[in-house]
């Protein structure tokens, strides 16, 4: 004990114990755990949500019936009702415009990141598309969709994989991002991944759970990250704020998809009794709940990423607000800056 307490005498240097064991902030390495706790949670949802969806679409009658309904009705009342607008599920149905798009947002987050010098987020954004996207193939590969119509087997196509790749692209795009660029990021990213998702049930690329099925379990693998965001994947300190814009958002985004997720899968109840007998009056409500259901999925996902990537990324504490405090002067600089402070009064004297 006496050595101990000589030795950091002699060094100049008293700190409390309490100092010595525990860092400065405690939030500058780490989020919360509850922030921690709420992205296992709610990725949990997400991800029983995406199952949910495969099982009533896939293996139950009534899912396979809903998807043919809106799987041929489809394309002939989306360019009667609205043709001003049939150059977008052609554009984005083009395999090249769309491999070259999600390339674009995903290369766009990681050079982001690299340029901010988060080399650790950079890592965390590899990892989650290596995991979401291998996950997915493998879903949709070692799985087999029984035709309950025909009584026969036939290629499963959920969850699909152009959903599943603009959604991690979109997600990267906001992984790396900037703090003050998160918000627009957000309706672009939600505006992006509602086009493709609905002009791929449009041009019968894939049927609406397919999509569906998609944005849940991308959404999950993409909170399930945050759960390792620790150190160099936050914001610096000195640099995180509330970014108000994007708690709005993100919080519009949760409520509204809520809304339209409950009004899409209402009207799927108000069809249901016409969807075995094929009427044409159930068309034109089964497309609408599928547009609602698609685009709310997608709004719900981007939404509650983007609201646990600023919890996670940016917990407001003081020394996060204002920066830690300047290091002291090491002994060296001391003693040479107090021979310039001696060669001045020389010189004045």
């Amino acid at each position: 004990m006496l050595g101990g307490d000589s030795k950091s005498a002699g060094s100049g240097v008293h700190r409390a114990p309490s100092e010595r064991s525990s860092p400065l902030d405690p939030l500058l390495s780490k989020p919360r755990l509850s922030s921690t706790v709420l992205c296992a949670v709610l990725g949990t949802l997400m991800l029983a949500a995406s199952l949910v969806i495969y099982f009533l679409s896939v293996h139950t009658l009534f899912g396979q019936e809903f998807d043919e309904v809106v799987w041929e009705g489809f394309y002939p009342l989306f360019t009667k009702k609205i043709p001003y607008l049939a150059f977008l599920p052609n554009l984005f149905t083009t395999e090249g415009f769309i491999i070259s798009l999600i390339c674009v947002l995903g290369l766009a987050g990681f050079v982001w990141a690299m340029a901010r010098k988060k080399f650790g987020l950079a890592l965390q954004m590899f990892c989650f598309a290596v995991v979401a996207g291998v996950s997915s193939t493998l879903w949709k590969h070692l799985t087999s969709r029984p035709d309950l119509l025909s009584k026969a087997h036939v290629l499963n196509t959920s969850p699909s994989g152009h959903s599943t790749a603009m959604l991690i692209a979109c997600l990267l795009l906001l992984m790396g991002s900037a703090p003050s660029s998160r918000a627009w990021i957000v309706v672009l990213d939600w505006i992006l991944a509602s086009i493709l998702g609905i002009s791929l049930v449009v041009e019968r690329w894939h049927r609406p759970s397919d999509v569906v099925t998609a944005f849940f379990f991308v959404s999950s693998i993409g909170l399930y990250s945050m759960i390792f965001t620790r150190k160099s994947r936050m914001d610096d300190p000195g640099k995180r704020r509330s970014r108000p814009w994007l708690q709005v958002l993100c919080t519009l985004m949760i409520v509204l998809s809520a809304f339209g997720l409950a009004w899409g899968f209402y009207l799927v109840f108000q069809v249901s009794p016409g969807v075995q007998f094929d009427a044409l009056w159930i068309q034109a409500p089964a497309c609408l709940a599928a547009s609602l259901i698609i685009s709310s999925s997608a709004m719900l996902g981007i939404g509650l990423f983007g609201m646990m990537h600023q919890l996670t990324s940016s917990p407001l504490s003081p020394v996060g607000l204002i920066g830690p405090p300047p290091k002291p002067r090491s002994q060296r600089r001391r003693k040479r800056e107090e021979v310039k402070e001696r060669e001045q009064r020389i010189k004045i004297g």
